[in-house]
């Protein structure tokens, strides 16, 4: 099978207003971003539409105008600079690629993987330009001797956008009213007239909204204060640093989820962040999980049905100690309620926070989501339907039928990370790493593996705590003496030396492990680069992202010259000067 190209397609929109303005919160965060990541996998988002078995290419355009008539979003465009703008289109046109299905019976060729084919060609289009309508489309169409593709009919249809335009919620919201429209030209959107990127701006400068901004600056300065540099810290276990994601495909799983979702009138997206954290927290031995999360900002009515990119991280905490899988799901459920109502803030004055608590702890926070929800769930989904308690046999027989796919990926800043793609009849869960030197390709199938294990076995009940341990086929990593537990994280004494190694390497610097009750002590030999321990804390810091279960010292002491036996603390003599380096202030280098 293959798909040939032919004439595209103009779609004409005519809006009901032109505008221009700031962007808003949502806005400026993605903007922040895809300045240095434009051609990032997640940069645009993508979506197969629903389209009915007898449309033709006039239908589906027709069904897009209204869409990109009715959101503003879709027909703004941007401009980057000191103040960012956005700029709404009135009208406008949309060219839309049509490509015809060569093969030997056109209608027999599988529309999902049609479906991947106009995705990629889309994605193949690069990043979305200046000045260029955040939005591309894509139709495969069956054969036909017509000049025009317009009375072609339409077997698969996909639709990308740029992530400045829609995060994936908005992406859902596209979908389901496409399908709507298409059916039906004069479907109305759910919930009525929809809020427009544009009118956000002035309801986030009222009093109000700059009032609970505080509030969310706040509760980000309590989370950094308690988040670790690494959110997996396990040892090394091969050479290189390749990337790879698993995607869990699981009926049993599925099953489970329905019922416990009933029974402890919840959501399923909680549940399955409620068995993520067990087995975490069962595998690495930590008991109060500090997870950077994506949160929709959907919860207040007026943005339910919005179209725009209003996604942002959220800071959720876990903490797992011995109590019931049903309680815990019920602490995420609350954890993510609260993690939402944090969720939207200024992105500047939010990672100001970081950076100095980052210089205060000698940390580098990872701030990608470990944990990403793409589901949308309402009504009986979310809570307040009844499920039958699926029996071990039927879960022993649906369980048969899991899949494991795996994928290459491209490197990633986050060690780890979960994608929940759907809990509807089955549960299709992602994990990705990005440094299988570290968690390998099978790790990352026997955490996939760990989670559904665990969600079987609450499906058929309510387990205690040694009831989840017995769930998780996973043994707890185990750390030598080389491992110690500093300001909450799990540090590898050996990885700050390597970093002491690349960062301070002039110096002959050499880290101990404690040194008159200080722990992470950091000896060496003064330069003219790093006279000061403030000099040396910020090399350290500078390079402190590549070694994940590293921070930088507590303590450094620097001295005139690096000893016959620098690897002997004694053997270090004549200290000129010492200090944590954590101070702001300037530092006189004539003091050492």
């Amino acid at each position: 099978m293959s798909l040939v190209p032919r004439s595209s397609v103009t779609v004409r929109f005519n809006g009901t207003r032109a505008a221009e303005g700031p962007l808003n919160i949502g806005q400026y965060n993605v903007l922040q971003w895809l300045r240095g990541e434009s051609e990032h996998f997640f940069a645009a988002v993508a979506g197969e539409l629903d389209v009915p078995a007898a449309a033709v290419v006039d239908d589906v355009a027709e069904a897009l105008a209204i869409l990109v008539e009715r959101h503003e979003g879709l027909r703004t465009t941007y401009v980057d600079g000191v103040e960012p703008q956005q700029f709404v289109h009135a009208t406008g046109d949309l060219v839309v690629e049509v490509y015809a299905i060569e093969a030997a019976d056109p209608q027999l060729v599988d529309r999902a993987g049609l479906s991947r084919d106009l995705t990629r060609r889309l994605r193949a289009a690069g990043a979305y330009r200046t000045g260029e309508l955040p939005v591309r489309a894509a139709l495969a169409v069956l054969p036909s001797d017509a000049s025009s593709s317009s009375a072609c009919v339409v077997r698969a249809a996909v639709i990308g956008c740029s992530h400045l335009a829609v995060d994936y919620q908005a992406m859902e919201i596209i979908k389901r009213e496409f399908a709507d429209l298409i059916r039906d030209r004069t479907a109305r959107p759910a919930g009525g007239p929809p809020i427009q990127p544009l009118d956000l701006v002035a309801l986030e400068r009222t009093p109000k909204a700059l009032r609970h901004e505080e509030s969310v600056l706040r509760y980000w300065k309590d989370g950094f204060s308690r988040m670790p540099q690494c959110l997996y810290p396990v040892p090394r276990v091969a050479a290189g640093n390749g990337s790879v994601a698993v995607e869990m495909t699981s009926t049993a799983a599925g099953m489970a989820l329905r019922a416990v979702t009933a029974r402890t009138r919840t959501s399923r997206a909680s549940v399955v962040l409620a068995a993520i954290g067990a087995v975490l927290s069962h595998r690495t031995g930590t008991r109060e999980l500090v997870l950077p999360t994506l949160s929709a900002n959907r919860f207040e009515p007026h943005l339910r049905q919005h179209v725009g990119s209003l996604a942002q991280l959220a800071l959720i905490t876990l903490t797992i100690s011995d109590t019931t899988f049903d309680r815990l799901v019920r602490q995420a459920w609350a954890a993510v309620i609260d993690a939402s109502r944090h969720g939207r803030y200024d992105v500047d004055r939010q990672r100001a926070i970081a950076h100095r608590i980052e210089h205060e702890r000698g940390v580098a926070f990872d701030c990608e989501p470990l944990f990403n929800n793409l589901v949308i769930e309402s009504g009986p989904a979310a809570g307040r339907a009844t499920a039958s308690v699926p029996t071990p046999g039927e879960l022993d027989a649906a369980r048969r039928a899991t899949r494991l796919r795996r994928q290459p990926m491209p490197v990633g800043t986050t060690l780890i990370r979960f994608d929940l793609y759907g809990t509807d009849g089955q549960l299709r869960l992602g994990c990705w790493s990005s440094d299988t030197g570290r968690i390998s390709d099978d790790e990352v199938e026997s955490l996939l593996v760990a989670v559904e294990n665990l969600l079987i076995a609450a499906g058929s009940g309510d387990l205690d705590a040694r009831g989840i341990r017995g769930s998780i086929p996973l043994s707890p990593v185990q750390r030598g003496p080389g491992w110690l537990l500093v300001d909450g994280c799990w540090v590898e004494v050996a990885e700050v030396q390597r970093l002491l190694d690349d960062g301070l390497a002039s110096t002959g610097a050499k880290v101990f492990a404690a040194v008159n009750g200080l722990p992470l002590v950091a000896h060496l030999a003064r330069t003219e680069s790093v006279r000061t321990p403030e000099q040396a804390h910020a090399a350290c810091m500078a390079a402190l992202k590549a070694y994940p279960t590293a921070i930088a010292p507590q303590h450094y002491v620097i001295y005139e010259r690096v000893p016959g036996d620098p690897d002997d603390p004694a053997a270090w003599i004549g200290a000129c000067c010492q200090g944590s380096g954590r101070n702001f202030r300037t530092v006189d280098p004539g003091l050492c």
